[in-house]
């Protein structure tokens, strides 16, 4: 049994500074009354006034793992929009809520008032990869309200939703291609039932996600709060989240305490062009890794609610300490990983002082479930996994630009 200790949390002095998924790219209401942050601060600048709500995670009953084991999961109620032409009864979905893809996706004979024969005429072609599984889903857009409830009341989202009428295996599907269709799949499902996921994550795109751009983002669109419409500007679009729920929405009350990086503007898809002209589509935050005392090597980040490893790309791997160990993604099978008790070190944005450090000795309790190494790369790149939030709330502003770290209150 691999030692436990705890892991240690380093912050230092704030930094603004540049940033650049898996792959490198070329529930209470509140309104704040606090005042507005200095325009020339090093982190989101937040307008009095405005409104956010907690949405918290549902546990299943008796659940007494440590946070963050398992997936972050919601609840919500998916309704027809109330001025649109059809009905269809509402139904509750509890789905993963992930930040390392983005949009939501639920099965099209699952989804209200969904007909491949009508609505989907209209509707806009969509597809999504997840490059961890090969897993491709092929459907269409539509728009649909996602209510989601806590104890201070009902909030909101209206969104389009990507209706899947058929699931994939495709290990050969091409990022840079970008196409809703597999030349070798080897499995394919028609009219695949039980899916139903949420991706809220930022700057995907470039990961199988090309059409994962914020209007899909239902923590970034919310339309109603409390029964009440939501006003232009009353929301800062943008959301925190904590071991055990999710702020839509920011104030200068519940971003208190964050330390900030600023983030670069444009995110593109994989092979190098804009992914939007949505404002809101920033690129991912960056970071530098030092495995076992190494020199740091700097790269992206990605702080990933979907997976409980980490997976790590350096320029030689081969200098680390490693040893197959069972993958967690595949049973029966083995991958390479960092063996136990060597110590990582991750620092946000960069190895110069750095505003948050996440450092962990592998197979501690606050480490990932295991440390994946990837084939060489460069730049480096670090999915942290989940656990990190054992550590750390994390923060997006998707108005202002900026990915921010909290330590955890104890």
């Amino acid at each position: 049994m691999t030692p436990i200790r705890t892991a240690v949390v380093h912050l230092t002095a704030l930094l603004a500074c540049g940033a650049a998924g898996a792959q490198t790219p070329p529930g209470t209401a509140t309104r704040s009354t606090a005042p507005t942050a200095s325009a020339t601060a090093a982190g989101p600048v937040l307008r009095p006034g405005t409104n956010a709500h907690f949405i918290p995670f549902v546990s299943a009953p008796g659940d007494r793992a440590l946070p963050m084991t398992n997936a972050p999961r919601l609840a919500f109620e998916v309704r027809m929009p109330a001025e649109g032409p059809m009905r269809a009864p509402a139904r509750t979905f509890t789905v993963t809520m992930d930040t390392g893809s983005t949009g939501v996706v639920i099965s099209a004979v699952d989804l209200p008032g969904y007909s491949r024969n009508e609505q989907a005429r209209d509707a806009n072609l969509g597809w999504e990869f997840l490059s961890s599984s090969k897993r491709l889903w092929i459907g269409h857009w539509v728009v649909r309200d996602l209510a989601f409830r806590s104890g201070g009341g009902e909030v909101i989202a209206r969104v389009p939703v990507l209706a899947v009428e058929k699931e994939m295996i495709c290990p050969g599907w091409s990022e840079k291609a970008n196409r809703p269709d597999c030349d070798q799949p080897t499995a394919t499902t028609e009219n695949p039932a039980g899916i139903a996921y949420m991706g809220v994550g930022f700057g995907r795109e470039h990961d199988g996600q090309p059409q994962g751009t914020p209007d899909k983002n239902p923590l970034l669109n919310l339309s109603m709060i409390g029964g009440q419409p939501v006003r232009p500007g009353e929301v800062h679009a943008g959301y925190i989240v904590t071991q055990h729920g999710v702020h839509a929405g920011l104030t200068p009350a519940n971003a208190a305490g964050f330390r900030a990086v600023k983030l670069q503007p444009g995110s593109r898809l994989a092979n190098g062009t804009p992914a939007s002209a949505d404002p809101r589509d920033w690129q991912q935050a960056t970071m530098a890794v030092s495995v076992n005392g190494g020199a740091p090597e700097a790269g992206p980040v990605l702080v990933d609610t979907g997976i409980a490893q980490m997976y790590l790309t350096v320029s030689d791997p081969s200098a680390l300490p490693t040893a197959q160990i069972p993958n967690p993604s595949r049973q029966g099978h083995t991958v390479t990983g960092l063996q136990p008790d060597t110590p990582v070190q991750v620092m946000f944005p960069g190895a110069q002082a750095p505003v948050a450090q996440y450092d962990f000795r592998v197979g501690d309790a606050a480490a990932p479930q295991a440390v994946l190494v990837n084939s060489p790369g460069r730049p480096a790149f670090v999915n942290t996994g989940r656990h990190m939030l054992r550590q750390f709330d994390v923060l997006y502003d998707a108005e202002g630009g900026w990915f921010g770290l909290r330590p955890v209150q104890r």
